[in-house]
């Protein structure tokens, strides 16, 4: 099972690579990835988000079956509430940059904050335990990405208002990748089921 959440999310960054790649008639990281889910790259963005809801539960049985004293017990609610948000992800489309709200629009917005938020508080509370468990570079990695998706994240709620709008994009990428690869290694250090 650690391999296949592995597997996910190395094709989680993949996809964030693609999108870049795929849709050069948008700027590289002026819009949100869920603009990505209309146009030429629809489809691969679709089994973007199917791979962000699979593979957060996998990871969150890992966590259980670690059975490491240390680690927060709510760490696998989380990792189902970031799955969750994916889902509305998926279900509800992202409004189009300067267009008017839809409710649509809204609910999107709510599974992302959902998203976000859950994968940012799993990487707090659980990277502690994490280098505990690991020795030198890994520990260190651990560390610095810990730190990355702190600052990231914080950057993504900053530039939500107005004036650094245009921000919003690399700030939003920052946090997707350098989350997707703090749970890769997660699903790769963790003890096999």
């Amino acid at each position: 099972m650690e391999k296949v959440a592995a597997a996910l999310y190395s094709l989680d960054l993949l996809f964030l690579l693609s999108f870049q790649v795929l849709n050069r008639d948008q700027p590289a990281v002026a819009h949100a990835i869920s603009d990505y889910g209309v146009g030429r790259t629809a489809r691969l963005f679709r089994i973007y988000v199917l791979a962000g809801c699979i593979a957060p539960p996998l990871l969150a049985w890992q966590f259980i079956a670690a059975d490491n004293p240390g680690m927060p017990a709510v760490i696998p609610v989380y990792l189902v509430l970031v799955a969750l948000g994916r889902v509305g992800i998926a279900v509800w489309p992202n409004d189009r940059p300067a267009t008017p709200h839809t409710p649509s629009g809204h609910l999107h917005r709510a599974a992302t904050l959902l998203a976000f938020t859950c994968a940012y508080m799993t990487v707090v509370e659980a990277t502690p335990a994490l280098v505990a468990m690991h020795e030198g570079v890994r520990s260190t990695a651990d560390m610095v990405l810990k730190h990355l998706i702190s600052a990231s994240f914080l950057a993504v709620v900053l530039t939500m208002s107005t004036a650094l709008r245009p921000w919003f994009g690399l700030a939003e990428r920052a946090f997707l990748y350098s989350t997707a690869l703090w749970f890769l290694l997660a699903s790769l250090t963790l003890p096999p089921l």
